[in-house]
């Protein structure tokens, strides 16, 4: 309908709908988004050369209905369309408010730009006046709009708490600073690497909201933080800081660091400040729910009441044997409930925070999908707490096991895995290197054939619950898929895959290997997802065929349909540079060559995001194309990820036969 009438035309249509159900959400969010789509529209012609073109200056069309009119003249309209969206209701919000924060953020960045080269002409003027009213806009929704439905921006908020532009920056850390004052047990978790940031802009920003919550500003109801909650938690998170990074001596006999210590013994003063009043960071606890469909109070809570404090530490902390040697953490909670963590050093965990942040994004849009909701579509989240910008810790995830274990545990029963197998494959891979990557892939398949799928036999026996857990399997191990192309997700080897054993969901873990830096490894990774022989052995005996591939085209769909929602808070990388973007960079112009700046890598990275998730298939190999239809784009991946000479390309430590 929309295509078939001129822009004037339609707009007056929305104008009289508005006017007739000024309180309806849904109107004015879907002029929201026909005029954002004609802004995007705009830019382009802007950037080709097209608007005015063919027009001298003095008979340009002007105003909302011209079709020659610059983008900025949509952008002020658009913020408020949006802001009257969230207003009334929220079924659009994580739609509607991540959009409008970022046309908010991006005029600020062009005014502040603009001033820093000292630019004054009539495009300048038309800037600043533009910027003025979309402040004035959000000033005005801040006030506004109940203080819950701003935490489900908090992510995008924290990001830009070091903007440029002062104006936007202040008007930032208001926004923060009332959330930290009235829900201060979740905010508090997200300041913590803000506080702590390397970046001193960033640091003295997250340290004002924290100087202001205390002191009760910017909260025009006089409320103020919780001082002495402050305070024990900055005591807590430092010892939680040191604990990550503390390295136990090896031992004298084998060389190798203990499996356990005592927490008491080597961490006395974290000992001593229990109990205290600091929220156990459990995901539950940390993620805000939204008012039944069809509300919109004013008054909604969107925390479970009684959530559960640190009271009491485990004494024994168990050490990893993997490289970081990550250490195991057990907390006891006020209600007398266990709550275990990983304890990760030398990690940037803003990546897994992000996936994390995500995927709890995907499962809303999952849930609000007809074809994903009959399917009960979702993915499982955890949370993630970055302590500073190279250690923090991980919830838990209860009940699993890694999907090398298992297949390896198999084998052995089969008498395909002794103490040198790996000797023997190896031997293999000699054998057969220079020679087509396909005949290393058939000789080592020949030699393990898939097992997966007695894993499931063996576990649930009745079938009813078989054919459950291996739905379960199918629905996750898809959508994880799609979503880890999207992203550019590598590394996914064995142990970083896991598998619940009570319902068959697979899990993803570890989300290093993120924004396809898979690629730029000395053995690039050539499939866009893990799907080996036994994985599709788990699958039945269609393989990928029926429920895998349909689970992956409703995914696909889901995630193009609402792109603009998913980007706002991968966006938050740009702002929020990861370290090693940033050590890049300066090791670069340290060799003499050509510097990328952190924030450059970033877009780079979400160019890439963007393209793929309007169906463009991006990665090692892919030849040029059109735009694919969701189905086209997961049968060219699911292809591409079962391809022998892919995965006999595959670095051979990946286990590509597993």
């Amino acid at each position: 309908f929309t295509g078939q009438k001129q822009k004037k035309e339609i707009l007056t249509l929305y104008a009289s709908v508005i006017k007739s159900h000024k309180s309806w959400e849904k109107s004015h969010f879907h002029v929201a988004r026909y005029m954002d789509e004609w802004m995007k529209d705009a830019t382009k012609r802007e950037l080709n050369g097209e608007i005015g073109a063919n027009l001298p200056a003095s008979v340009r069309r002007k105003g909302i209905g011209g079709d020659d009119e610059e983008a900025i003249d949509l952008l002020s309209e658009t913020v408020r369309e949006y802001g009257a969206s969230i207003k009334y209701g929220h079924r659009h919000i994580y739609e509607s408010l991540p959009r409008m924060l970022t046309l908010w953020f991006d005029i600020g960045d062009r005014v502040y730009e603009a001033e820093a080269e000292g630019m004054e002409n009539r495009n300048s003027a038309k800037l600043k006046k533009v910027f003025a009213e979309v402040l004035f806009a959000i000033n005005t929704f801040s006030d506004q709009l109940p203080l819950y439905k701003w935490l489900t921006a908090l992510p995008q908020l924290t990001s830009r708490l070091a903007h440029n532009d002062r104006k936007v920056r202040e008007l930032v850390q208001t926004l923060v600073t009332r959330l930290l004052i009235n829900y201060s047990d979740q905010v508090l978790w997200a300041l913590v690497p803000m506080a702590r940031s390397r970046d001193a802009v960033r640091a003295k920003s997250a340290k004002d909201v924290l100087t202001n919550a205390k002191h009760g500003k910017q909260d025009k109801t006089g409320m103020r933080a919780d001082r002495e909650l402050i305070n024990q938690f900055a005591l807590v998170a430092d010892q939680l800081v040191k604990l990550c990074n503390y390295a136990p001596k090896t031992q004298a006999k084998n060389g190798r660091p203990p499996r356990t210590f005592s927490l008491m013994k080597t961490f006395p003063d974290l000992a001593a400040l229990m109990p205290t009043r600091v929220m156990i960071p459990v995901q539950k606890s940390l993620t805000a729910t939204l008012p039944p469909a069809g509300t919109n109070p004013t008054d909604h809570r969107p925390f479970p009441p009684g959530t559960a404090t640190l009271f009491e530490l485990g004494d024994a902390v168990s050490v990893l044997p993997s490289l970081q040697r990550p250490k195991k953490l057990t907390m006891l909670g006020s209600d007398r409930e266990k709550y275990a963590f990983l304890c990760k050093p030398k990690d940037d965990l803003r990546k897994d925070l992000r996936m994390m942040e995500f995927t709890t994004m995907l499962n809303r849009l999952l849930a609000r999908d007809a074809e994903s909701r009959k399917r009960r579509l979702y993915l499982r989240t955890f949370s993630v707490i970055p302590l500073t910008e190279d250690c923090g810790i991980i919830e838990w995830v209860p009940n699993t096991t890694g999907f090398r274990h298992i297949i390896q545990g198999l084998y052995a029963d089969d008498g395909l895995y002794h103490k040198n197998s790996h000797t023997e494959v190896k031997e293999l891979y000699e054998k057969c290197k220079g020679r087509n990557p396909t005949s290393w892939s058939r000789e080592v398949l020949s030699r393990h054939p898939p097992v997966f799928h007695r894993w499931f036999l063996e576990r649930w026996k009745e079938p009813a619950a078989w054919f459950t857990a291996r739905t379960a399997f199918a629905h996750t191990a898809a959508v994880w898929s799609m979503v880890g192309h999207v992203v550019g997700l590598g590394d996914r080897h064995g142990e970083n895959i896991l598998f619940d054993c009570k319902t068959g969901d697979a899990v993803h873990v570890d989300f290093a290997c993120l924004f396809d830096k898979g690629l730029e490894l000395e053995m690039p990774e050539r499939v866009p997802f893990r799907l080996t022989q036994n994985l599709v052995d788990g699958l039945g005996v269609g393989g990928y065929e029926g429920v895998f591939m349909r689970v992956c085209e409703i995914t696909l769909t889901v995630l193009r349909s609402h792109r603009e929602a998913l980007m706002s808070v991968l966006e938050t990388f740009v702002h929020d540079p990861l370290v090693e973007w940033t050590k890049s960079s300066i090791r670069d112009a340290s060799r003499g060559g050509r510097s990328t700046s952190s924030s450059t890598r970033g877009k780079d990275a979400l160019e890439k995001i963007r393209s793929r998730l309007e169906g463009v298939v991006v990665g090692v190999g892919a030849a040029p194309s059109l735009p694919l239809s969701p189905s086209g784009q997961a049968r060219r991946l699911v292809e591409e990820a079962v391809s022998l000479s892919n995965l006999g390309s595959m670095y051979i430590w990946w286990m590509a036969w597993h």
